[in-house]
């Protein structure tokens, strides 16, 4: 989530930013090991209740703006409410077999994540695959631990779990500050975050201006595996939008991603040859080796493409974007006609020049002391999740549409408040007595 945010408000900012957020991430870590120590006594000075109420006031309220939205911010707010109401029930409900629910529904969700980490870093063997294997393990470790009624008979559970979570963050923003400290004139953001290798070679220093043109958008095109299906398909709801779809006659369809830039700039990457994707071969495919990187190519535009195939069934357009810093990243990336089905591919190729389009793109948002604001936008958290997940196992077009409308919410925000709800009620309420 920090790595988003610090793309968004751009290298100038980060550069006078990473020494505060370097003390911040030390202070916050050093507080949650305190809460995490405290825990262990069985959470004699968490103050638990306070923090239940937190919970329970931050749950009416999301469930209260879910009401005023639509579509995926409806679902959002919907489940932030929910998840936070049910632990704040549990919280003060002071009961002992509350805190047991809560040590099984925190174990469970450490489990999972760790159970993920350790199948997408043996499976796809993608760079650094060993360190999120060991950072597996130990939440696995750590899941088990919070089941275990020790030391304090689960009378700590919410403090230990608050305490590890305060202590990873911290300790990842000190780690990013590092690397953000990197940062020279002609460097952004984005050269720092990109994946290693990502570039066929180093790219140049340029100067970068955060100026979209006015009147253009950047259009980001999805091809979802139902959507471009040429039949219905079986309804497999999780497995259709972030993997493949299946019609009736076996026939697969994954789906497509690409990015247009109008006029001059289209990606779209594909394999130049059809890629075997039979049951047997799927594995050894989804593993990131040089092996299995082909031969690919670049559809010229979206017409052209939408003329041999069929129209993106879903378009997210973008005003606010970093031109020149696309198109200093398509510059150096088309240089590799290269198609991996795990590391560079359709999806990896839309969202990396996505994130390189919004390098910055918020810059003078940020300088007016709006980036505090970026971390109360649900959607930030969406998409600092959604990319974790999409780095450690594969990009996909489902991903990339979640990935890119969380992005969107972010940049072009629309005004959901609890203050404009109130307004929009008693504004409705006033017309309804005027009738």
């Amino acid at each position: 989530m920090l790595q988003i945010a610090f793309l968004l408000a751009g290298a100038a900012f980060v550069r006078k930013a990473a020494p505060f957020f370097m003390v911040a991430g030390v202070l916050w870590g050093g507080l949650g090991l305190l809460i995490f120590i405290d825990g262990l006594q069985g959470g004699r000075h968490f103050p638990l209740h306070l923090f239940g109420i937190f919970l329970l006031i931050d749950s009416l309220v999301s469930l209260a703006l879910g009401s005023a939205t639509r579509d995926t911010q409806r679902g959002i707010f919907y489940f932030k409410g929910g998840l936070f109401l049910l632990i704040a029930i549990l919280i003060l409900s002071g009961r002992h077999d509350g805190t047991l629910a809560m040590a099984i529904v925190l174990g469970i969700a450490y489990f999972i994540i760790g159970l993920f980490s350790i199948a997408s870093a043996v499976v796809v063997r993608f760079a650094h695959w060993r360190r999120v294997l060991l950072a597996g393990i130990l939440q696995v470790i750590f899941a088990i631990f919070l089941f275990l009624p020790f030391p304090s008979e689960h009378d700590g559970t919410v403090s230990q779990f608050i305490g590890m979570v305060m202590i990873t963050g911290g300790s990842q923003s000190v780690l990013l500050s590092l690397r953000m400290r990197q940062i020279r004139h002609g460097r952004s953001v984005f050269d720092i975050l990109a994946p290693q290798g990502l570039m066929p070679r180093k790219r140049e220093a340029l100067p970068l201006s955060v100026d979209s043109p006015p009147g253009e958008q950047l259009t980001v095109h999805v091809w979802t595996p139902e959507g471009s299906a040429k039949q219905q398909t079986l309804p497999r709801p999780v497995i259709n939008r972030y993997i493949a779809a299946v019609d009736a006659d076996g026939v697969i369809s994954t789906g497509h991603a690409a990015l247009e830039f109008p006029p001059a700039l289209y990606i779209s990457l594909y394999p130049a040859a059809e890629i075997d994707r039979s049951p047997a071969e799927f594995f050894n495919l989804l593993k990131a080796v040089e092996a299995n990187t082909v031969a690919g190519k670049y559809q010229p535009n979206y017409p052209y493409e939408a003329g041999i195939w069929c129209e993106s069934d879903r378009k997210i357009h973008f005003s606010t974007f970093n031109a020149a810093s696309l198109t200093r990243f398509w510059t150096q990336y088309r240089q590799s006609e290269t198609y991996n089905l795990t590391w560079r591919n359709c999806s990896s190729s839309v969202a990396y020049a996505l994130e390189a389009a919004l390098d910055g793109a918020l810059k003078e948002r940020c300088s007016r002391g709006g980036f505090v604001r970026l971390f109360f936008i649900p959607e930030l958290w969406i998409a600092g999740q959604l990319r974790k997940r999409a780095t450690n196992m594969a990009w996909t077009p489902g991903l990339v549409l979640d990935y890119t409308r969380a992005l969107h919410a972010v940049v072009h925000p629309t005004d959901v408040s609890l203050m404009s709800l109130i307004k929009k009620k008693l504004f409705t309420a006033a017309d309804t007595g005027r009738r």
